[in-house]
């Protein structure tokens, strides 16, 4: 059996509306008949695109993770002009929440829960036009016309043969990804906007009685497909040590790998696989970054959002080896942020204040 992945991994802009873009906007999944709470981006203020070398932005943010199926998704982009930015991202949020359950509750009706879902886009595409018309409009900003996908069960499950690489000649940054929405739009001086929205389907594999295994509490002598679940997740969640052998027996190795994550995490070490870690494991881990924030960071900060900018520095400087995950921001992590800062000619003080955390979420 095969469960999936879903990752935004980033925004392309393709073509500015003006001579620097401040944006922000949604993303909606409904999985099968269920829809999931509406994602705002960025977590705070706009996402600015400039200079021609700042094209990309990298998110790296966890929609959706579980059994293949149906999954519908939809997205809002708004060019940010007045205002107080939180409410209006609010505002979208809610009519966008409002649009999918109006779409659900009219494909429902029509066709009945168990039909194939494409015709739902059609509804959910026509529900975001009224929103936009009659909701998201009166914030007084540009908004680009609301867009939809839908990725059948057997397209999630063909993605890595369709993944891609996405390079510009003028952003040193790239994205993978299987699947793309693109919003377009016009301001009322007539210019155009076009942006990408990337999305990256992962597929993992699991074992035959995936959905009976669940997530029972593990610790050394544990054996079976709950251990070869353990051991997938581990493998996904810290990638920059050595991969543990998928064998289904929770040894020394394993034990050891448990530790290091729970450490990252900032959880209970004790080897032990309960709720707490299992709950970070399966999305929890992702949650608590994106909640994290933008805070000041430097030498001696820990937590989620150093890890969060973490992978983000991952993500910007690919060219020199991967930084552990891990939380802590240490001699290894200060020296990342100083580099990035000097190449994007910062102040170059390893400290992560507004100015790189702007510069890191481009």
């Amino acid at each position: 059996m095969t469960d999936v992945r879903v990752v935004w991994t980033g925004l392309e802009c393709r073509i500015r509306q003006e001579k620097e873009d401040e944006i922000y906007g949604t993303i909606q999944l409904i999985t099968g008949m269920d829809p999931q709470p509406v994602v705002k981006f960025p977590d705070s203020g706009t996402l600015e695109f400039g200079p021609p070398n700042e094209r990309i932005f990298s998110a790296q943010r966890l929609l959706y993770s579980g059994p293949a199926q149906d999954i519908s998704v939809s997205a809002t982009l708004v060019e940010y002009d007045s205002g107080d930015v939180e409410k209006e991202k609010q505002v979208v949020s809610d009519a966008v929440a409002e649009a999918a359950t109006t779409a659900l509750a009219a494909f429902t009706d029509g066709a009945g829960a168990g039909a194939a879902a494409e015709p739902l886009i059609d509804l959910l595409s026509g529900a975001l036009v009224d929103v936009v018309a009659d909701d998201i409009l009166g914030i007084g900003n540009d908004v680009y016309n609301p867009s939809a996908a839908f990725l059948p069960k057997d397209r999630l499950l063909d993605a890595d043969t369709r993944r891609k690489t996405l390079q510009r000649p003028d952003d040193p940054r790239t994205l993978q990804f299987t699947d793309v929405i693109v919003l377009s739009g016009t301001d009322d001086a007539g210019d155009p906007g076009v942006y990408g929205l990337y999305l990256d389907v992962q597929p993992v594999a699991v074992a035959p009685s995936g959905d009976a295994i669940g997530t029972p509490t593990l610790s050394t002598g544990a054996r079976g497909p709950a251990v070869e679940k353990l051991q997938r997740l581990l493998n996904a969640h810290v990638p920059d040590l050595p991969s543990l052998a998928v064998d289904g027996v929770f040894g020394p190795v394993t034990d050891g790998r448990v530790r290091e994550y729970q450490r990252r995490v900032e959880v209970v070490v004790d080897g032990v696989v309960g709720p707490q870690t299992w709950g970070m494991l399966t999305g929890g881990e992702q949650a608590q970054e994106a909640a994290a924030g933008t805070p000041v960071l430097k030498s001696g900060s820990h937590g989620p959002a150093v890890r969060k900018l973490q992978r983000l520095l991952n993500g910007h400087v690919p060219d020199l080896h991967r930084l552990a995950v891990d939380g802590v921001f240490g001699p290894v992590t200060d020296g990342r942020v100083r580099e990035f800062q000097r190449r994007l000619a910062l102040t170059v003080d390893g400290v992560v204040g507004p100015q790189t955390w702007g510069a890191l979420t481009h």
